[in-house]
Formats: structure tokens, C-alpha cells, sequence
């Protein structure tokens, strides 16, 4: 008997519940009119995002332009006028430094090291480009074809 009351005690509530939670139909379309509003609203905000994303893409060659010219500008002010465009536009040769490589090319992804009694050696791996230096100047480099990876 005391089970049974408990079950009609609780669909009493949830028959309440569910009563009093029914909107009137002025309460529905005033929400309704809200939303509607929101949903607007939303979709401008949308579409200015999208405008100003196609404005940013648009300018993204510019502003790497801008920054090559930086960097260009930058290591002819460290390195002088020739070399310092070297460094800027990613050329090597035999006798730089690791600083020099290290500016232009950025860090890399691996260093292998061996510190023997006649010098430092070091291996610069950039993806399938090697650099190989010697106190910590350029002596060689190699390209790794992609057969050999």
C-alpha cells in the first residue's frame, strides 16, 4: 500500500510540473519572437566575421612581404649589405656562421653534436637538408632525395 502511494504522489507531481511548465500561447510567441531576433542578430555577426577573414587573407601576402623586407633590413644591419641579403633570402655557402644559418633558416629540427680533441662538430637537420659545420662554421651540406627517406 505504501508503494502505491508513493507512485500516485509522484505522477501528482510530474502532472504538475508538466501544467504549470506549459507556456501560453503569448508567452510561446513572444519567446519565439526573441529567438527569431537572436537567430538575426547572429547571422550578421556571421557574415561580418566572414568579411573581415576574406579582408585578413587578403592581406596576408602584404604582411609576408613586410616581413621578409623586416628581416632583409635586420641582417643587412648586423652582416653589412651583401651578406645580410644572403642570410634574408636563405642562401649557403662554405664559411658562415651557425648564427648566420640559424637567421635565415630558423631553428632546426635536429642537432647532432660530437666534440672531439680537433673540434666541435655539428649536423643541422632541416627536414631532408643537412648542414654540416666545424666550430661552428658552415662546411657542407647535402639534400637528402626523398627515395633515400
Amino acid at each position: 500500500m505504501h508503494r502505491t502511494t508513493l507512485i500516485f504522489v509522484v505522477l501528482f507531481i510530474f502532472i504538475s510540473l508538466t501544467t504549470f511548465a506549459q507556456m501560453t500561447k503569448e508567452e510561446y510567441n513572444s519567446k519565439k519572437e526573441s529567438l527569431t531576433l537572436q537567430k538575426k542578430e547572429l547571422k550578421r555577426a556571421i557574415e561580418t566575421a566572414k568579411t573581415e577573414i576574406k579582408i585578413f587573407q587578403n592581406r596576408i601576402p602584404e604582411l609576408e612581404q613586410e616581413i621578409i623586407t623586416a628581416f632583409r633590413e635586420l641582417y643587412v644591419l648586423k652582416y653589412g649589405e651583401e651578406i645580410g641579403r644572403r642570410v634574408a633570402y636563405k642562401q649557403i655557402w662554405n664559411g658562415m656562421t651557425d648564427e648566420m644559418v640559424r637567421d635565415g633558416w630558423g631553428d632546426p629540427d635536429r642537432i647532432d653534436r660530437n666534440v672531439e680533441k680537433w673540434g666541435v662538430f655539428e649536423q643541422w637537420n632541416y627536414g631532408n637538408i643537412t648542414f654540416f659545420f666545424r666550430d661552428g662554421k658552415l662546411t657542407d651540406w647535402e639534400e637528402q632525395s626523398q627515395q633515400n627517406k
